[in-house]
């Protein structure tokens, strides 16, 4: 279990939130956070990985108003990677990272 953060400044796609060695992990689940000016959203990303594919969920989504990221995962440099496309520019991205051994 750890925290990672992520302050993005651009609404490029494909940012990384976290990434979890393949070789290590085979399961990771995310808690995120996200916060954009006085907008707030909350959602629960699940992944897992065949060693070349990544399977992902998202579930228990709550937010303030419009939706401020989308999540999509892959796999790079033996790492699974959980990566978020913002809405806006300038938007933090707070998550708890629990993974699981393969």
């Amino acid at each position: 279990v750890y925290a990672a953060t992520l302050t993005t400044s651009t609404t490029a796609v494909d940012q990384v939130v976290a990434s979890a060695a393949i070789a290590t992990y085979r399961s990771v689940k995310y808690a995120i956070s996200i916060t954009s000016g006085s907008a707030y959203q909350y959602t629960e990303v699940v992944m897992i990985h065949d060693g070349t594919n990544v399977y992902i969920t998202e579930n228990c989504t709550v937010k303030t108003g419009a939706t401020l990221a989308s999540f999509t995962a892959d796999i790079s440099s033996g790492n699974m990677r959980l990566l978020t496309t913002p809405v806006n520019a300038v938007t933090v991205i707070k998550s708890i990272v629990t993974a699981i051994v393969v």
